[in-house]
């Protein structure tokens, strides 16, 4: 009973304010690319010649109403695009079952971190369309069309900024050899 009561308490100045706001559309899309080798050593260097990041891309449309002497943003709507790229280790006969182990193993963690791409870009998605309900009405529909940008832009140079810092991150999985032991190991660098 108490939720009955909370939900409109919660809600009623949203819906009486008539903003809509929805959750991001996603669209992701996995590209796969061909790596080969039967030794960590062969594996790590063909990775790294032909490894390739992921891309993100977050759009933001919006309506407004107008009414004697302002505009309001009504509706703000969030659409992201994410391209990942899996790597693909091509079979090799050659090729130990303790490398295809760690293999196995650094692409679980790969998976991992390219969903956390997906979320940051998820979130900024999220900020974008809050920093654009946030904006007050404006007085003319002119003046409100250009007013959510730098808001969405801010929102959006965040996660390019925090996008790179996790490229490079500390907690990045990489593939990499153990050479102190001759022995291939999976790294959290």
């Amino acid at each position: 009973m108490r939720r009955r009561l909370l939900l409109p308490l919660l809600f009623g100045p949203l819906l009486a304010a008539g903003q809509v706001q929805a959750e991001p559309r996603l669209q992701n899309r996995v590209e796969s690319f061909d790596i080969s080798g039967a030794t960590v050593d062969t594996i790590r260097a063909n990775l790294n010649r032909n490894r390739q990041h992921s891309a993100n891309r977050v759009e933001w449309h919006f309506n407004w109403e107008s009414t004697p002497g302002q505009c309001r943003i009504t509706e703000v709507r969030t659409e992201v695009s994410v391209t990942l790229h899996q790597p693909r280790l091509l079979p090799d006969p050659q090729r130990a079952a303790s490398v295809q182990q760690q293999w196995d193993a650094y692409l679980l963690a790969l998976q991992a971190h390219q969903e956390g791409h997906v979320e940051l870009a998820l979130n900024s998605a999220r900020e974008i369309e809050r920093a654009i309900m946030a904006l007050p009405p404006a007085s003319s529909c002119d003046q409100l069309q250009t007013s959510p940008t730098p808001p969405a832009a801010a929102c959006w140079n965040n996660l390019q900024q925090t996008t790179a810092s996790t490229t490079n991150a500390p907690s990045r999985a990489r593939w990499t050899a153990r050479t102190s032991r001759k022995k291939a190991a999976l790294h959290r660098l």
